[in-house]
């Protein structure tokens, strides 16, 4: 799977959320109509590394240093959540 240069932040129409309650919980939240989107680590951390400076080829390359999972795994469940977040207007292009 090819890498890319791309930048991308989340929308202004969204925040990320993590508390701790018994457990650690993770949340996407659409401020403009108030629906909330409950997440996992992984998940939860892919969207926060989407900050408008880092590209996609250097959080792939992050996530791999993070967790201990097989390379074209990973690459694919980001590219496919990538794709997913875009359709959806939760990542928008651009940085900064």
């Amino acid at each position: 799977m090819s890498m890319d240069n791309n930048i991308y932040r989340i929308s202004n129409s969204y925040s990320l959320f993590s508390g701790e309650f018994k457990e650690n919980k993770y949340y996407l939240f659409n401020i403009e109509d108030g629906t909330i989107y409950r997440l996992n680590e992984v998940s939860y951390t892919m969207l926060s590394m989407f900050d408008g400076v880092n590209d996609t080829a250097k959080i792939v390359e992050s996530l791999k240093g993070e967790y201990e999972v097989d390379t074209i795994k990973i690459e694919n469940d980001f590219y496919r959540l990538l794709n997913k977040w875009l359709e959806n207007n939760i990542l928008i292009s651009g940085g900064e």
